[in-house]
């Protein structure tokens, strides 16, 4: 009996041990100096002076910026959980002429493996006549997985 006892609490043993060990990330890090392509997709023509203005976006919550010796918390929102954008490059072009077809973009970047795993987000905004006319409304994420490959950023018209 006390043998049988033994067995299964040892066999538990093993089994924990096995099951804690599926978490550890062994990979090698990733080169955090990175490159974004893609191209932001239209849906009708945009004239010649119109501003395109695409940000990779990175939002951490202020917990986790209240972490870091450096930051400075806003004093009204200490309590809160607020995000906080930092911008981790841009791509800026004014065009020459009418557009019809997608504008490509490429944006140089750095972002450590950890900052893709919760995502980063793109920001389009397109400026004409003195107003944003086009911007990303739904969210757009760039994951590790994702980071290599080229993206297509749908953008909708802001209601006046």
């Amino acid at each position: 009996m006390k043998l049988s006892v033994l067995v299964w609490f040892g066999a538990l043993g093993l089994l924990g041990m096995g099951a804690g060990c599926e978490h550890i990330n062994i990979t090698p890090e990733g080169n955090p100096e990175r490159v974004l392509t893609g191209v932001v997709s239209l849906h009708s023509a945009l004239p010649a002076g119109t501003e395109i203005l695409v940000r990779l976006l990175d939002i951490t919550p202020i917990e986790k910026m209240a972490m870091n010796p450096g930051a400075e918390l806003p004093l009204g929102d200490r309590g809160r959980t607020l995000p906080v954008e930092r911008v981790l490059g841009e791509y800026r072009r004014t065009l020459d002429a009418l557009v019809t077809e997608p504008v490509p973009f490429q944006i140089e970047y750095q972002a450590d493996d950890s900052q893709l795993r919760h995502g980063l987000n793109v920001d389009v905004r397109i400026t004409f006549g003195g107003r944003v006319r086009y911007r990303t409304i739904n969210a757009h994420v760039v994951t590790l997985a994702s980071s290599p490959f080229r993206h297509e950023v749908e953008i909708q018209a802001v209601q006046p």
